[in-house]
């Protein structure tokens, strides 16, 4: 029974982190902090972890591949970053992506919108930047 017990319990934590790791948010919840994939990638940003930036591309979780097309763009605009052809390929694909990312903003709204819509919102666009690049630069 404590068996059944402790794998439903494991079952059920990593579900719920596997689903906090598909919400982007750069301002969430009662703190007003960035989600875990917005921190993970601050994070290699501040290393200059480019090439793990570049993997963001390929993982299954649509908020790292939102973020992971973003940073990449500007980093290979940036000259920061050169871009392969797979990679090139890769970004075609997620711009018509209907793979859904949490997005939430304060402790009240929260939304899900399919990727290829986020990815050609002009205005997430330049937040992203905003928040990444102006912050990278201090």
């Amino acid at each position: 029974m404590k068996i059944k017990i402790v794998l439903v319990f494991l079952l059920i934590t990593s579900s719920v982190s596997s689903q906090e790791n598909n919400v982007l948010g750069f301002y969430c919840g009662y703190s007003g902090s960035g989600t875990v994939v917005v921190k993970n990638v601050s994070n290699l940003l501040f290393h200059k972890n480019y090439n793990a930036i570049r993997g963001l591309l390929y993982s299954k979780v649509p908020a790292e591949n939102f973020l992971g097309v973003i940073v990449c763009k500007r980093l290979a605009y940036d000259k920061k970053l050169t871009l392969t052809p797979a990679d090139l390929t890769k970004i075609e694909e997620l711009l018509k992506s209907r793979a859904k990312v949490q997005i939430c903003g304060g402790c009240t709204y929260h939304e899900e919108v399919e990727l290829s819509k986020l990815l050609h919102s002009q205005e997430e666009i330049t937040s992203t930047n905003e928040y990444f690049f102006e912050l990278n630069d201090k």
